[in-house]
């Protein structure tokens, strides 16, 4: 007999213990079903707000949402199988909710006189070559070592309206990055498309736009220009303000890396051998993967400026218009999800709004911005570019 209850009580202390770690189901309350339901809103399976401590069927249907999408039965009920997958690390959570994916540019059809080619799409032999087609929203540069493809895109029913810029790099051709008054980094302020008249660039760009930061005195974030630290000023964590500090690192052999604003130093990043280092961020793609943050944060439409890299020596730098009639801006959600659909690996957001310049042979492509009533780019005291061509337009 003593057997048999010993038996009976060992059975109830383990069906007790199985319900008061598992069988949560609806009318439940208390705290375990709040931790429940929290972990459930991290993973995307419950909108984000102030949650109860009660489940509740909108709790189940949740519940039930998650045990689908990771293999379990769709029972609704919070069981040691489902608890053991909802807390483990390879807990599958909800996609995220995608914008429409936005039109691919056309093939560019070679030009009437178009110089050959060798296999890889550069110049077959010593020269440049340039088209230009306003009207259709195309221009393209060919050297031996470097190609440029710029071309305009518009979606009307949004509206949006961007510049796609396709640059490849081969043989020591290099992004290069310059300063108005290198003695004074942040000092003397200049139109972007007068400075990359002066370097000769074939194609300028904005970049961090960190001496505005400098001269207020705020914190800079880590700049690194031509291999000399300017900047080692940076925020202690992670944050989702604009700009959080998050950087782009360049390297000699044309590949780029993307680091969060204090995952590394300076000097690391020198000991890595980058030549360029931008302070902006957030990140937009690490390794293929679309930052996180960007579906909760930045998520007003604004002018956006970018640069991501597809391969060592292949970048895709996209400029969005905004706050004009023709083109409203976007969030950097769209800016990542169009990145990552053009194949980009590591991508950085840099400065947009007014600071944005999109500059082909000394001609800025993009429109002005308006910003309290004004219509201009902001002048700045440092530029990308690449390559380097005397024909220049005013």
């Amino acid at each position: 007999m003593r057997r048999f209850l010993a038996w009976v009580t060992a059975i109830l202390l383990l069906v007790g213990g199985a319900l008061s770690e598992g069988a949560l189901q609806v009318g439940d309350k208390g705290q375990e079903v709040l931790a429940m339901k929290q972990r459930l809103q991290t993973l995307g399976y419950i909108e984000k707000g102030k949650l109860t401590k009660t489940f509740t069927e909108k709790t189940a249907v949740s519940l039930r949402e998650f045990q689908r999408r990771n293999g379990l039965p769709a029972t609704g009920t919070l069981d040691g199988a489902t608890r053991e997958a909802l807390f483990s690390d390879g807990a599958v959570r909800m996609p995220y909710p995608t914008l429409p994916p936005l039109s691919t540019p056309a093939p560019l059809p070679a030009g009437k006189e178009e110089p050959a080619r060798d296999a890889r799409g550069f110049l077959a032999e010593d020269g440049e070559y340039f088209r230009e087609d306003d009207e259709n929203g195309r221009w393209v540069y060919l050297g031996r070592d470097l190609q440029i493809t710029v071309t305009r895109m518009t979606e009307p029913s949004i509206p949006l309206v961007w510049f796609e810029t396709d640059i490849r790099m081969r043989n020591g051709e290099a992004f290069r990055t310059v300063q108005t008054d290198p003695e004074h980094p942040g000092k003397k302020f200049q139109y972007p498309y007068v400075i990359a008249r002066q370097e000769q660039f074939v194609l300028g760009f904005s970049d961090d736009f960190f001496a505005t930061r400098m001269a207020k005195r705020e914190t800079v974030g880590i700049i690194i220009r031509n291999g000399e630290i300017i900047s080692r000023d940076t925020y202690r964590k992670e944050g989702h303000h604009l700009p959080n500090l998050d950087m782009m690192a360049l390297y000699p052999d044309g590949s780029a890396e993307v680091f969060e604003c204090c995952e590394i130093t300076a000097e690391e990043l020198l000991a890595r051998g980058a030549v360029n280092v931008f302070s902006f961020g957030p990140i937009l793609l690490r390794d293929g993967e679309i930052n996180e943050m960007l579906y909760s944060y930045y998520r007003s439409v604004e002018p956006r400026h970018a640069l991501g890299m597809i391969e060592p020596g292949h970048y895709l730098l996209l400029s969005f218009q905004g706050r004009t009639s023709e083109s409203r801006g976007t969030t950097l959600q769209r800016v990542a999800e169009t990145m990552k659909q053009r194949g980009v690996r590591q991508a950085l957001n840099l400065d947009g709004g007014n600071t944005m310049a999109l500059v082909f042979r000394g001609r800025m492509l993009n429109k002005l911005a308006t910003y309290r009533r004004k219509s201009f780019v902001r002048t700045v005291t440092s530029l990308i570019g690449i390559g380097n061509t005397a024909n220049q337009e005013e």
